[in-house]
């Protein structure tokens, strides 16, 4: 499967949810996470350093409505609202062809928003989900903070 990563298409990527029961793809998926900096200063014109902030990260998925209607199957057989379910990790693993796998692992996973869309013409609808990634991104099994 061809798959986007923050805009980049690889040659195959892979995306699991870790959730018992349920088996989505994604079509698309971005993330990104900060860490707030800001200089420091002090006497004359020159910073003396700097102070950090607040940790943030935060993603969209986009999805086939099928695949999105099993999302909410699945919250309904929980009993769960789709802005309440907690997904633990959501595992990005992808290469193009001849390098190694890359994976990304974002950790404890929250939607926020959602966004539906159909036009006269279209082969396909889909659903993009918003998320918070509340315990951040793990690149190749480095953490950002």
């Amino acid at each position: 499967m061809s798959l986007k990563v923050n805009g980049k298409t690889y040659d195959w990527a892979d995306v699991d949810i870790k959730l018992p029961g349920l088996t989505i793809e994604f079509q698309e998926i971005s993330y990104d996470d900060e860490l707030e900096k800001e200089l420091a200063y002090g006497k004359g014109q020159k910073p003396r350093g700097y102070g950090e902030g607040n940790y943030k990260a935060e993603g969209k998925v986009s999805l086939l409505r099928d695949d999105y209607d099993a999302l909410l199957d699945y919250c309904k057989s929980k009993g769960t609202p789709l802005f309440k379910l907690v997904i633990p990790k959501i595992v990005v693993s992808y290469a193009n062809e001849g390098d190694r796998t890359r994976s990304d692992v974002l950790n404890t996973v929250t939607f926020t928003k959602r966004s539906n869309k159909a036009a006269q013409g279209d082969k396909s609808i889909k659903v993009d989900l918003d998320m918070l990634i509340v315990d951040g991104i793990e690149s190749d099994g480095v953490k950002a903070l």
